[in-house]
């Protein structure tokens, strides 16, 4: 019977306590209050901390690609330097920022070191969520933990979702007493939030539906993972949100094509032809289930979406206008700081002559949010980190030679392709649990253990010709003596 050592226990209290942090940052109104949002800041800076500490009891680095590496230590080095040399000072009561002695003058520096100092704590926080994930991937057993613990979690939130919905509940079902509008799904108050994490763990659970149905799957994970499979679709067409319903509808072709085309090269035309029947079968379950649990309210939205002009959207193209032409060219390579978005957007509306009226605290594009908030390059090593996790996933995905890993891939590579496509229109990078499950599929997509290819087919070509020459000899011994 194997004993843990010592030295291993800080590491795996941070492994499992990681595990758990996924649960609570998404049961946490999904980290969309201030009080959650710094609940999930601080437990993911303690868990950061409790990982570090048990690196340095076994005596080793974390297991992260140089580039992902790269990106992360620069992330950490533009935040922290950025914010201590801050180059403004923001008074309330005016709504202004003024100037202030720098430390290093003439370096960059960010607008307001406390307006920054919270969201740059979360991002230290992410970040070091990527870093356990990417060193998590490279372990089966707890890869596979992480995969179960998020799709698990995601399954936990459609089910109370669709209950709500089921049951006609005015509000969440624990908070009643507030009033959070009639679109609210889940934990979420704001539909396009649920339905980006519905989007995000559909992937997951599609992945480990196809898993369970291998040989060796075991009955009862088949049906478990199917029917998550099944509920968690029929919860992205119950969420009202329309852009969050495409990106599902998209989701749904390619997982269906792609986990089609890994049966066809595994079974053969047969293979590819039950894959597809398998395919349209849940998706007609998965819309019927839709129906079911009620989908008016969903139908309702895009009918007022394509017949009728509503202020929120064109407040929002108004949005989007101030923030290209007044406040990215201000921000410039190295931004004004995370957190200074609301701040910032009100001086550059003021400056730009924008009519766009009412409160405005995200960009409702983290597309544009990002590089006005960290810069050009800061934004642009935030998308070295989740590009290339998805980059790295979709190469695992088509690679034969990773086996079962390729559903995970799959999975993960979805994930992070539907979370893209929903930021370029809304904010869901923006929320602490959305963010953080972000990281997290991006971190397992850059750890993933993927085999040498090349080294495999150099033993393959090695293995054919020893067989050739097999056969030659035994030609050669047996054949025509002339």
């Amino acid at each position: 019977m194997y004993r843990m050592q010592p030295s291993e226990l800080p590491l795996a209290a941070a492994r499992w306590f990681f595990l758990s942090n996924i649960v609570l940052a998404a049961w946490m109104y999904g980290g969309t209050r201030d009080w959650a949002r710094e609940a999930v800041t601080w437990l993911l800076l303690a868990n950061t901390g409790l990982f570090a500490a048990g690196l340095i009891t076994r005596l080793r680095l974390p297991r992260i690609p140089p580039t992902a590496g790269l990106a992360v230590g620069f992330l950490l080095l533009q935040g922290s330097f950025m914010t201590w040399n801050a180059q403004r000072r923001f008074v309330e009561g005016a709504r202004v920022f003024v100037d202030k002695i720098q430390p290093v003058p003439g370096m960059p520096g960010f607008m307001d070191t406390q307006m920054v100092l919270p969201s740059l704590l979360l991002a230290i926080g992410l970040l070091g969520a990527f870093c356990i994930a990417c060193d998590l991937a490279r372990n089966p057993v707890w890869s596979s933990r992480l995969w179960v613990t998020l799709a698990g979690t995601g399954l936990s939130l459609v089910i109370l979702g669709l209950a709500q919905r089921l049951t006609e509940a005015p509000a969440i079902f624990w908070d009643v007493n507030r009033n959070i509008g009639e679109t609210f799904f889940s934990v979420f108050r704001y539909h396009a939030n649920a339905g980006a994490f519905i989007n995000l763990v559909l992937p997951l659970t599609s992945a480990l539906a196809v898993k369970s149905w291998l040989p060796g799957g075991g009955e009862g994970k088949r049906v478990l993972w199917t029917l998550a499979a099944l509920l968690t679709a029929a919860a992205g067409f119950v969420n009202v949100s329309r852009a969050a319903n495409v990106v599902c509808v998209l989701l749904l072709i390619g997982i269906g094509l792609v986990m089609g085309w890994i049966k066809f090269q595994t079974a053969g035309k047969r293979g590819i032809v039950t894959g597809s029947a398998l395919a349209l079968a849940m998706t007609a379950v998965a819309l019927a289930l839709a129906f079911s649990f009620g989908v008016e309210k969903t139908l309702l939205r895009w009918d007022i979406g394509l017949w009728k002009n509503t202020p929120q959207e064109d407040g929002r193209y108004q949005a989007y206008e101030v923030v290209v032409t007044s406040a990215l060219p201000a921000a410039g390579a190295w931004g004004f700081g995370p957190g200074t978005f609301e701040a910032m957007f009100d001086i550059h509306r003021r400056k730009s002559g924008s009519m766009i009226a009412g409160r405005w605290d995200k960009a409702h594009s983290d597309v544009l949010q990002t590089p006005m908030e960290w810069g050009l390059v800061g934004a642009t090593a935030w998308f070295v980190l989740i590009a290339g996790g998805m980059i790295r996933a979709a190469r695992n995905a088509a690679n034969r030679d990773c086996g079962e890993a390729r559903i995970l891939a799959a999975g993960c590579a979805f994930s992070l392709a539907g979370v893209a496509l929903h930021s370029m229109v809304d904010f869901p990078l923006q929320i602490a649990s959305l963010a953080l499950i972000t990281v997290i599929i991006a971190g397992l997509g850059w750890g993933a253990q993927t085999k040498n290819t090349g080294k495999l087919r150099k033993n393959k070509l090695a293995e054919r010709r020893r067989r050739t020459n097999m056969l030659d000899a035994d030609q050669g011994t047996t054949g025509d003596p002339k």
